[in-house]
């Protein structure tokens, strides 16, 4: 071990330096790389409470979605009751207009009621096929 000593001693401030110059890089390195580290760690919790308050505005929306839907079926059911409905005036309509001729028809009284001038709302009505 001695012969390596005294094969080095003439270039050992130039190892000493060179041993120097490691470390410094070697501690700017791992300061370099932690504040790296840290700045990830700062991203990730950030980017981890948006991806949480997004979850949660989400579920909100997915809750929304759904009343929205079951409010356009109970809409729809309406639409088609009222369609129903509607179709059940007009046959009545239709039911009581064929009366009112037959009616017309068969008493005197009626006809000549019908003959006089009338209302013009009644007479629409009337009229009204």
């Amino acid at each position: 071990m001695k012969w390596l000593i005294n094969l080095l001693s003439p270039w050992k401030s130039e190892l000493f330096a060179m041993v120097g110059v490691l470390a410094v890089c070697g501690i700017g390195a791992t300061i370099a790389g932690y504040l790296h580290i840290q700045r990830q760690n700062d991203q990730i919790a950030t980017l981890d409470k948006r991806n949480s308050d997004l979850v949660t505005a989400n579920k909100g929306w997915a809750s929304h979605a759904a009343e929205q839907d079951r409010l356009r079926a109970l809409e729809h059911k309406n639409v088609l009751l009222l369609e129903d409905k509607l179709a059940l005036i007009e046959q009545q309509n239709t039911a009581t207009a064929a009366q009112l001729k037959q009616l017309e028809a068969t008493n005197a009284e009626v006809k000549e009621y019908l003959s006089r001038p009338i209302p013009a709302d009644l007479r629409r009505l009337l009229e009204k096929k």
